[in-house]
């Protein structure tokens, strides 16, 4: 990561009045006349009912699957959310409800449902396809790359130095008081120390390892905390971001659950980005085509 002190730093305000219309124009899946015909179920035994509620989310499968555990949370009714309108009752409903289908996953296939996280792209420049607010839910057998270092350098550091790194880390940012943010309920908040993206901020959930260990209480601090650094990206016209929860296993020893919310912005006249939250915050790159398809379709270019 490069980081870059330009003198002015102030970015146009992104309009996104003329993207939101067009897309009302168009049909959306999320929409709550649309939502019961054009989503798919869950399997009845993963999911009774085929679908998971919690308050006005509701959480159905992912067409385009990123896991072999893939769900979509909806976030509520409206099509639009502008970062004001964003509560702290929509965050917290639309997360539990996305935890709660990892408990269920966990339940149905603990082979392979081990690790999960929920991510969010707001808005296009963040890699979001669909306007209508939405969380991506992944479940697997291992965790992402970069989720993957988080839990073996924290295993390594405390057989290491017989300590948690996360609560060194907070011990040393509270000191220093330089990038130290606050505290909200029992979540820590700083600006990342290595950012990754604009205006990059870390949560840390003391002693909180595993998605059973996340609580109603622990979600409306965190959706407290969310909402702060949102409406610090509305002021300085940051126009969109990506978030991440990750967890672990219990035996992840050295771990502890942290958020991620980075800051997205284009400089050019473009809407739209094909980086969202699997390359800015889990490392994953993808693409949509197998090197033996892809093969098949360019060897008659080279001929």
């Amino acid at each position: 990561m490069r980081i870059l002190p330009l003198r002015n730093r102030k970015l146009p305000r992104h309009d996104w009045t003329p993207f939101v219309e067009e897309s009302r124009q168009k049909f959306c899946p999320f929409c709550p006349e649309n939502l019961e015909k054009a989503t798919p179920r869950f399997p009845e035994d993963m999911i009774p009912g085929g679908r998971l509620n919690y308050g006005q989310a509701v959480v159905v499968p992912n067409l385009a699957p990123y896991e072999i555990y893939a769900g979509v949370t909806v976030m509520g009714p409206e099509h639009y959310l502008s970062m004001t309108a964003l509560t702290p009752g929509i965050i917290v409903d639309s997360f539990r409800a996305a935890l709660d289908f990892l408990k269920l996953v966990e339940a149905y296939d603990s082979e392979r449902a081990r690790y999960g996280s929920v991510n969010w792209n707001y808005m296009p420049y963040s890699g979001g396809s669909i306007i209508h607010p939405h969380l991506q839910v992944l479940c697997g057998p291992q965790p992402c790359r970069y989720d993957a270092e988080l839990i073996d350098h924290g295993r390594v550091y405390l057989e290491k130095n017989g300590r948690n790194f996360w609560a060194d880390l907070l011990e040393y940012e509270q000191e220093k008081g330089e990038r130290y943010l606050g505290q909200v309920g029992n979540i820590h908040w700083l600006a990342t120390f290595a950012p990754r993206a604009l205006c990059d901020v870390t949560a840390i959930l003391p002693h909180k390892t595993t998605i059973a260990d996340v609580q109603n209480q622990d979600l409306q601090d965190l959706a407290e905390g969310l909402l702060k650094v949102i409406r610090y990206y509305d002021n300085i016209n940051i126009a969109s971001f990506n978030a991440a929860l990750y967890t672990a296993r219990q035996e992840d020893r050295g771990f502890w659950i942290t958020v991620r919310i980075v800051g997205r912005y284009t400089i050019y006249p473009l809407v739209g980005s094909d980086f969202s939250h699997l390359q800015v915050l889990h490392d994953e790159p993808w693409t949509l085509h197998l090197p033996e398809e892809l093969a098949q379709e360019l060897k008659t270019y080279f001929k």
